[in-house]
């Protein structure tokens, strides 16, 4: 089995990079796309639509947009749940630009887990934020954050929430979609904002707020939150609601070393067990945001 790795190009760190670019497998091919997240993803969701490419390479996916990552998220919320229950409601911020993690909380609920609120937490690229707190859904343009795992704006599994919201109707699904491709906007009904805000709740993060969290955090807890988890920390407190809340960390600070030194003045290291990666070489590809180049880089590697 070959393993393609998508990321955008000069979008991520120099620690994040390495950590992808310095496997020795023979079957695994970093391709650094010249875009963004969203032109990433939209190369692999193309992919996968042109039924005769992903048949011809037994095409599959290993971020959110495979089902297996979902139901696999969904064991963090049972297993939180049952270490900290007593009587009081239970609350979950989730850092996301996706909507996987959130979505895989959403489930958990719909099977029985006694989910009070979930805080869909976001940075200044806040189209979920906007979604779930006044229903528009309109994509911006993106902007570079701290927090690149979030700098997105079409999150492939709100597709999934849409779904839900539209009473599992497939062609209602299909037909908001192609809305949200042709004009980049879809206003949600009052009436699916009723049932999203009875699950969700949300908030956004400026730059500023980002850092001046991981500062709050590390003086207060001498812990250092990476620029994601950072959010997450600081949604919850603007979402001010009462009950076991809970905050998903999502990475380890190393990996966003200028934000973390910003902040708090400090570098952290990397785990002994990855310090070696910074004396690898690097092993990737630099291909243009086109899919024809994309595809026919795929299979002449295969």
């Amino acid at each position: 089995m070959n393993i393609f790795v998508l990321h955008p190009h000069e979008k991520v760190s120099i620690v994040q990079r390495k950590l992808m670019s310095t496997i020795k497998e023979k079957n695994v091919f970093n391709l650094a796309i010249k875009g963004n997240f969203d032109d990433c993803q939209n190369l692999v969701k193309s992919m996968f639509a042109d039924k005769e490419f992903s048949n011809s390479i037994n095409m599959s996916g290993v971020n959110s947009i495979n089902w297996a990552r979902i139901i696999a998220q969904a064991v963090y919320y049972f297993y939180t749940y049952f270490q900290v229950q007593d009587n009081r409601p239970i609350n979950f911020s989730v850092p996301t630009g996706n909507f996987g993690d959130v979505y895989a909380g959403y489930l958990s609920k719909k099977m029985g887990l006694p989910i009070n609120k979930l805080i869909v937490a976001t940075n200044q690229n806040d189209i979920l934020h906007r979604a779930i707190s006044n229903g528009n859904y309109e994509a911006e343009n993106v902007i570079e954050t701290n927090s690149p795992s979030m700098d997105i704006q079409i999150a492939s599994n709100f597709e999934r929430l849409i779904y839900d919201l539209n009473d599992s109707n497939d062609n209602e699904t299909r037909k908001i979609m192609h809305e949200i491709k042709d004009n980049g906007k879809y206003i949600i009904s009052k009436n699916n904002m009723k049932k999203i805000n009875k699950d969700f709740l949300s908030a956004s993060m400026s730059e500023k707020e980002v850092l001046d969290t991981i500062k709050e955090v590390h003086i207060k807890y001498g812990i250092i939150l990476d620029p994601h988890s950072a959010i997450g920390f600081g949604s919850l407190n603007k979402a001010k609601i009462d009950g076991n809340n809970i905050v998903l960390a999502t990475a380890h600070p190393c990996k966003f070393p200028d934000a973390i030194n910003k902040s708090i003045g400090v570098k952290p290291d990397l785990p002994d067990e990855l310090k070696y990666v910074m004396d690898e070489k690097e092993n990737y590809d630099i291909l243009t945001n086109n899919l024809g180049k994309t595809q026919k880089y795929i299979k002449e590697k295969i």
